[in-house]
Parts: structure tokens; sequence; C-alpha cells
């Protein structure tokens, strides 16, 4: 049997939820008779206990309202000298002093649990708020899962067309050095790229499968109470902060996966260079060879974007952006496969002396079209701003191949 409110306080029986909400209404001088309250402290642990772990935890309003909500005929609830907490059907208001409501409750000193003589009032009510809080929660996890699949779908694009990429980027020039090492390290370096993707997708799966899990034991949860709204709501309100929770969790995950990605994606989904004629593609291109420029890397501008088009212009327009400082950028290598469009902003680093030739020349390795073919690749080369080849130091630059590819 449920056991009844203190005997004579008009709260009624225990066990019946009347409130999912309470608010703040008065900080008064409550002179109704203590016959007519319920003590925390002293029912809080049920009959011939006088201390349990309710009894240990720090004062709030909610500890206070979780107790008092469950007498059938409460209305209020009070606080007073930030810890004592009291159930009521009404409340008296003296109008004398007694100071102010300006004790910080033991449980969260960011609020105030009346004062010295005078009690912090709360009423409390029924409306939905449980049900309320729920939905905008169950809301939230949606909108969180679907963010995720949708940016994880995109990064997993991304990751398997540079993977193929990496995997097709066979020049078999790395013995040459330094030049082929630096044209085989597009390989290692689109691979450390897809990782870094997959790695941010993982933790954004991971997260969304867990916000799922308890999405799915809020909304169990959720219809009970449909089915029966005087059943206890302590599994909705319960739940309903973790999923708020996770749901921000997801959300977090999505924007670094997005913050991530975006990088990546860089110039190659940007406007394009509307003057593009300032760069100049290097290599016999008329007659089928493409260039890879072995220039030394400007750190940190390689990019890649799937869905983009297959226009260099983009790159450009970063490689402009990049047209000072120590590490300006006097070139780009771009590649386009299957959708995906990846350019590398290079250096003026690298230029060599050729035994054979007066001026200084830029370091290529030429790829006849069989051979780019061969790798799938739709188009690619290496494109040099004018002002680099006209105006350097050494005076106007040459091209030296280093090496022809071909099947």
């Amino acid at each position: 049997m449920v056991p009844d409110g203190a005997a004579g306080s008009g709260l009624g029986a225990k066990g019946v939820i009347v409130a999912d909400g309470f608010s703040r209404v008065a900080c008064e001088n409550d002179i109704a008779p203590a016959s007519q309250r319920i003590s925390f402290k002293e029912h809080a642990c049920g009959e011939k206990l006088n201390t349990c772990r309710l009894t240990e935890m720090g004062m709030t309003p909610r500890l206070c309202f979780d107790f008092c909500r469950q007498y059938e005929n409460a209305k209020f609830f009070g606080l007073i000298h930030g810890r004592d907490c009291y159930c009521s059907v009404y409340y008296h208001a003296a109008t004398t002093g007694g100071g102010d409501c300006n004790a910080h409750c033991e449980g969260d000193d960011k609020e105030m649990c009346g004062g010295m003589e005078k009690s912090s009032l709360f009423e409390m009510h029924m409306c939905a708020d449980s049900a309320s809080e729920a939905q905008h929660a169950l809301d939230m996890s949606d909108k969180a899962v679907a963010a995720s699949k949708a940016i994880v779908e995109v990064g997993a694009a991304t990751t398997d067309k540079l993977l193929n990429l990496a995997k097709s980027w066979s020049l078999g020039v790395c013995s040459v050095k330094p030049e082929g090492e630096r044209v085989c390290a597009l390989s290692t370096q689109w691979t450390n790229t897809a990782n870094e993707i997959r790695s941010r997708g993982s933790e954004a799966t991971h997260a969304t499968d867990v916000l799922e899990k308890k999405t799915a034991s809020l909304k169990d949860a959720q219809a009970v109470l449909e089915k029966d709204p005087k059943a206890h709501p302590k599994d909705v309100e319960v739940l309903t902060p973790e999923v708020r929770k996770a749901a921000a969790e997801v959300h977090g995950a999505v924007e670094v996966m997005k913050t991530n990605v975006g990088h990546i994606n860089g110039p190659a989904l940007g406007e394009p260079l509307k003057s593009f004629d300032v760069f100049k593609p290097l290599g016999d291109v008329k007659n089928n060879w493409y260039a890879v420029c072995a220039l030394v890397p400007v750190p940190g501008e390689s990019y890649a974007a799937d869905n983009a088009k297959d226009d260099p212009a983009a790159c450009a327009t970063r490689c402009l952006q990049l047209s000072s400082g120590t590490e300006a950028c006097a070139a780009f290598n771009y590649q386009f496969k299957d959708g995906l469009a990846t350019c590398q902003m290079l250096t003026a680093d690298g230029v060599v002396e050729p035994e054979d030739a007066i001026n200084a020349a830029v370091p290529i390795f030429e790829v006849s079209k069989t051979k780019r073919d061969a790798m799938g690749i739709s188009s690619m080369g290496c494109y040099a701003h004018g002002r680099f080849t006209a105006g350097h130091p050494k005076g106007p630059l040459g091209i030296k191949v280093i090496r022809e590819v071909t099947v």
C-alpha cells in the first residue's frame, strides 16, 4: 500500500504524479502551520528510515519538486535555509520583514533556496512539460542524425575516390631524387587525407549510434506516458537530457567533419579564376603530354573535392591568394578522376639548372595520354604563373623534363 501523507496535512496519498513542471512564484514569510506541510527531511526516505541517498544529496528546487509532486493534493513547495524543503497544499504569505531569499542552494549555488526566515515558493503544474521537452529532444535527435548521415556519406564518397586515385597513381619515378620522391609523395598524401576523413566519419557514426539507441529508449518511455498520462514520467525525464546531450555531441562531430571536409575541398569547389590566362600549362600539351611539376609543395595547401567541375581555374584562384610570403605559390598540379578534383599548390623552390641549358628550369615529369588514361585520370597538368616563369631572378625559366612516363 502506498503510504499517505502526514496526518492532517491535506496532501493525500503518495505515489501519484500530480505535476511535470514548476515555476518560482514568491519569496515570502510562509506562516502556514507546520501541520499543513510535509518535510523532505522527515519523509524522503520512507517510514522508519532517517537517512538515505536522497538526504545525502545537496538540495535543489528540482530535488524538492521531484519529492513533492508525488502527493496527490500538493500544489506548492517551499525552500528555506538553503537546504530545507517542504510540500504544501497552500502557502500563507505574511508581509513582515525577514530579509531576502539569498541563501544559495546546497546542491546548486546558482539557485536560491530561500533565506534565513523567508521561503522561496514554487507552484507545481501539469502542462505536459515532460512530453513537450521529450519531443523537442526527439526533434533535435532527428536533425542531428540526418546531418550526421549526410556528411558521413559525403566523406565516404570522397574517401573512396581519394584511395582510388592514390592506388592508380603509379608513375614509376619514385627512385628519382628529389623530384621523383616529391611526385610519388602525392599517393601517400591522398591516402592520409582519406584516412583522416574516415576517422572523423567513424567518430560521427559512433556518436550517431549512441544517439539512436537513446532516442529509441526515449520513444518507448514516451509511448508509455502517452498511453497513461498519470504514469510516472521519470524515465522520460531521465532520458530527455541524455538524448539532448547525445544530439549535441553528434552535432559537434558533424561540425568537426564539415570543417575537415571543407578544408580538404578548399578551392576545388570555389569560384574559378576569371582571367585564367595568367597561368600556363607546362609540358607538350599540344602533343598530348601532361606535366607533373616536381617543385616543393606549399605546406598544408593540397586539396580534393568530390562532385567538382573539371576546371583547374578554381585552384588557380587559391594559388593567386598565396602569391606572397616566403612560401608563395608559383604553380600548382591538378588532377581530375571520377568526379574528384585535386590540386596541390607549389612554391618556387626546386628549380633546377640543367648543364645543357643556359637558363634555370622547372623540373617536370611528362605523362603520356596513354598513361594518363590507363590511370583512369580524365585530365591533369601543371599550371605555372607567368610572373614565376618570366620574372624569375635567374631569368626566364625553361622546362626540364626529368622523365617521360608512358605505359
